[in-house]
């Protein structure tokens, strides 16, 4: 296991122009480190970047400028054709969940697998999953038949099923009632536990920022406090 922190990133800057309008600051010289098994919180006001660093660290993204390493690897310096390698060992959990709505709960949560060869059963890791974060016997559900927390809830167990070294939440209970998202932070955190899953998680949610590790708050594409 390489030494140091889990991700380090060194003076990120990202820019996006559209059209005529102003080009957009979204990252301007971003520095962040996270450890291992460390839950971080990333918060700021909507536009503040949030969302771009995480996408940025989860190479959906690349930097204009800057250094990203992740468990070792420095990312920004992979050729194209190996960052779909490098995105296998990240999970991502967004606000809107992103079911394939034909798709049962457990074949949702295989879904990224199936392309490949693994040494176990897919649907018997899917089935211990959705065990893990509660829907143990609601394996064959459809999406319309589960309510928005139990859709997360398969959201975040698909994001697991290829033993992440780093899970990134944009926005996880954005689109649930407070009590819902409530449940959804304490599974999060459970999981944490059990997995020792290193977390960050972009958030307007201050209950949950106040729960994780550390909070790092970004306004204008600049971190302010870490």
């Amino acid at each position: 296991m390489p030494s140091g922190p889990l991700v380090k990133a060194t003076a990120l800057h990202k820019t996006y122009r559209t059209g005529a309008d102003e080009p957009i600051r979204a990252c301007d010289d971003v520095s962040v480190e996270v450890e291992r098994g460390e839950i971080v919180a990333v918060t700021g006001p909507s536009g503040s970047g949030k969302s771009t660093l995480l996408h940025l660290i989860g190479a959906l993204d690349s930097p204009d400028d800057g250094t990203i390493v992740v468990d070792g690897t420095e990312i920004t310096a992979l050729k194209r054709r190996r960052l779909p390698e490098y995105r296998r060992r990240i999970g991502f959990v967004f606000q809107r969940f992103h079911l394939l709505p034909t798709l049962t709960a457990a074949d949702n949560v295989a879904a990224p697998l199936l392309p490949y060869k693994t040494a176990f059963d897919k649907h018997a890791k899917a089935a211990e999953l959705l065990d893990a974060v509660g829907l143990k016997g609601r394996e064959t559900a459809l999406p319309a038949k589960l309510s928005g927390g139990q859709q997360q809830r398969v959201a975040i167990a698909r994001a697991l099923v290829n033993d992440p070294v780093l899970l990134l939440a944009d926005e996880p209970t954005g689109n649930l009632d407070s009590r819902t998202g409530e449940e959804i932070v304490d599974m999060l955190f459970e999981l944490r536990e059990r997995l020792g899953t290193t977390m960050m998680i972009a958030t307007h949610d201050a209950g949950l920022a106040e729960r994780c590790d550390r909070v790092v708050r970004v306004r204008d594409g600049k971190v302010t406090d870490a």
